[in-house]
């Protein structure tokens, strides 16, 4: 038995895991000491021991952390910024301030730097009743998260169980719902029948779905015929559940208004079926992905639709673990779990046992990989069952886009995408992975860039962009909130496209300049409104190459942007790319030098990526410097060169501070503080998010 199916087929009894407690400290009598108070408490507790933040923990074990604690240094500033990358990486789980005569923080100054409680180590009494404490209040913790994780799952049970029961029925009155059963309740996400009793149906389908339904519902009291068809509620939850609906004539007898029955039951497509219930043939799935993928170039322009293949690992293994009827209840939660993680207008069908295809759209052949590579890790993080007997599972996972006009027909993109996952699961499983296509099915560049010329155009006139914000996080213990501005197109449906997919076009079209602009103006009114909410953010502006040559456009609108709202000018940061700056070094000087002069700040980025980074500064008045990524990567593989030693000792001599981007891991956090690293940003610390200034609004409050 393979690794993957091993994983599939691993089942519980629902015990609960060693609690652990990460405890940082390089004197040997004080982790003895610690060492000796977790042995003393009721819950077996795993001391993990680090002589320094890097390497603490490994991520698969954070969820069983209970505690995390510190041996103060006895420098302050040493005990600031270790107590911060600690905090950064504990969550919500209390931190302890282990101190001796000569730590650097006392009880106020701990506490404040985000300790739950300091604890001396000369005293063992006081340091058993903390130490007690803290692993209580982290033991409630783990509790909570989870009972939350057991609730979910439960839920998904439930729903599965209860799609074996009743049809869910009710009866149409000028479209208004009457006589709801309780199973019609459920499917549409309400507790209680007299909650549905009284809704217009047509506010519980899919908004896609309502002409259909209705024309439906009018033919049938409009020619006393019964007809039947498949379409999507939409649940309270906001979840889509895929219905096929029997809809058949009557008549009012109290009032003798038309009357129309009606009787749903989950579709095959969404769900899998009932295990000893009576089944659709598998062939269902097939039909209808079949029938949707014959229309798949009438879908929308700005989108690309891609297939995900999900094919489970390890199925009969798991039979013979848990039996037949046990795993494909299992199995039927997989199918909920995929429902639950739809977006937009995806689909899945069941294909087989534990065998699905998505049909999604998005804005990239990328964002197709993401979304099959995020699906898989998140499956295989999840634990499907209940108390009595739960499993992980794992699966092969393909993923291919549906390029118009390409070499193949989408039925045999379904082929290809089916033989690649199925591949993956004879070598061993537990992957994702990408079909290859040819480079004629490739997007025309050109042709793509003509299509997003006159949207951008319209954008700009429009106010049809947006921002997102990233936060960059000290190292050091920094309050002041920075935060990175991240531009987004808004499409017709809403949806936030990614820069990726346009900035080509609108550098092609000299539409830079202006894009610059707008996104320097909505800076300036963004940092204007939250200083009005008492929340004072920084933030960082990126410019394009073409505005280094339209510098004189770029600064008089920034300056009368300020006339409008003025604000602290030191709160935006501009941000230009090394190899823009040495490709015009001149008009880079002068624009910098003229941000400076108007109070502006700006920040050199990508930096490190020429031999001769260094001289840049000698003429540049950056106020931050922006690792380029690469030398990020140096850092935590360990391999730092000549060139980054000398770039992060010249940056210290010029007290300029450092940037880390595409941070992913708190242990990289700990080596980049080591390294002389003053600030991270990346997917780890937070994604990009329009909603990110409200949160730290809430904060800061």
């Amino acid at each position: 038995m393979n690794q993957a199916q091993a994983s599939a087929a691993a089942t519980s009894e629902a015990t609960p895991e060693t609690l652990k407690a990460v405890v940082i400290g390089r004197e040997q009598d004080a982790i003895e000491a610690v060492r000796a108070a977790l042995s003393a408490q009721p819950h077996d507790c795993e001391l993990i021991h680090a002589s320094d933040p890097a390497n603490v923990v490994s991520p698969e074990q954070v969820g069983t952390i209970a505690l995390y604690g510190l041996v103060c240094p006895a420098e302050t500033d040493s005990a600031r910024r270790a107590l911060a990358l600690l905090r950064n990486l504990a969550g919500d789980a209390p931190i302890l301030l282990f101190v001796t005569a000569e730590a650097g923080l006392d009880a106020v100054q701990a506490v404040a730097e985000g300790a739950w409680d300091l604890c001396p180590l000369d005293d063992a009494s006081t340091l058993n009743r903390r130490v007690a404490q803290a692993m209580e209040i982290g033991h409630s913790r783990l509790a909570r998260h989870d009972l939350g994780q057991r609730l979910v799952h439960s839920q998904r049970r439930l729903d599965v169980l209860l799609s074996q029961g009743e049809d869910a029925r009710a009866s149409l009155i000028d479209g208004r719902i009457v006589d709801a059963s309780p199973a019609f309740a459920r499917l549409l996400g309400l507790a209680d029948v007299a909650d549905a009793n009284g809704l217009d149906l047509l506010d519980a389908v899919a908004e896609h779905e309502r002409g259909r339904v209705e024309e439906a519902i009018a033919q049938v009291a409009r020619e006393h015929t019964d007809t039947s068809m498949v379409f999507d509620l939409a649940t309270r939850e906001g979840r889509r559940q895929p219905v096929r609906a029997l809809f058949q004539p009557g008549v009012d007898e109290s009032g003798g208004r038309q009357r129309v029955s009606a009787v749903f039951q989950a579709s095959d497509q969404g769900r899998a079926p009932i295990a000893n219930a009576p089944q659709r043939p598998l062939h269902d799935g097939r039909m209808a992905l079949h029938k949707v993928l014959a229309h798949t170039d009438a879908r929308s322009p700005e989108r690309v639709p891609g297939l995900i293949f999900v094919a489970t690992d390890g199925i009969s293994t798991l039979q013979d673990r848990m039996g037949l009827a046990q795993s494909d209840l299992v199995l039927q939660e997989l199918g909920l779990f995929l429902l639950e993680n739809l977006r937009g207008e995806d689909r899945v069908f069941r294909f087989g046992a534990g065998e699905y295809v998505l049909l999604v759209e998005r804005h990239s052949s990328r964002e197709i990989a993401e979304s099959a590579e995020r699906l898989h890790q998140m499956l295989s993080e999840e634990i499907f069952g209940d108390e009595r007997h739960s499993a992980t599972l794992s699966a092969s996972v393909a993923h291919i886009p549906l390029v118009a006009g390409g070499a193949h027909s989408a039925d045999q993109r379904l082929r290809m995408v089916m033989d690649a996952a199925y591949d993956l699961r004879a070598e061993g499983g537990n992957a994702c992975r990408a079909c290859e296509t040819s480079e004629a099915e490739q997007a025309d560049p050109a042709a793509d860039a003509e299509q997003w010329v006159p949207r951008l155009q319209q954008a700009l006139v429009r106010d049809r962009f947006s921002l997102a914000y990233q936060g960059i996080t000290s190292l050091a213990g920094d309050s002041q909130p920075y935060f990175d501005c991240l531009l987004r197109y808004v499409d017709d449906r809403g949806a936030l496209v990614r820069p990726g997919e346009f900035l080509g076009a609108a550098e092609q079209a000299g539409l830079m300049p202006e894009i610059d602009r707008w996104v320097a103006r909505r800076a300036i009114a963004v940092i204007d409104q939250q200083r009005a909410k008492d929340a004072h953010i920084t933030l960082f502006v990126k410019l394009s190459a073409a505005t280094l040559s339209d510098a004189d456009a770029f600064v008089a609108a920034l300056r009368e942007a300020v006339r409008e709202r003025a604000i602290p000018r030191h709160q935006l940061i501009l941000s230009l790319r090394e190899d823009d700056v040495r490709a015009q070094t001149h008009a880079a000087r002068a624009l910098a030098r003229t941000l400076d002069e108007d109070g502006f700040r700006v920040a050199l980025t990508h930096y490190g990526s020429t031999p001769k980074a260094i001289q840049v500064l000698d003429n540049l008045p950056a106020a931050f410097i922006k690792l380029a990524p690469d030398f990020a990567r140096q850092v935590l593989g360990g391999n730092e060169d000549g060139q980054l030693g000398a770039i992060i000792a010249n940056a210290r001599e010029r007290r300029i501070p450092l940037i880390a981007e595409q941070i992913e891991d708190a242990n990289s956090m700990a080596r980049l503080w080591q390294a002389g690293v003053n600030y991270v940003q990346g997917h780890f610390i937070q994604e990009p998010d329009t909603e990110a200034l409200a949160h730290t609004e809430n904060r800061l409050r």
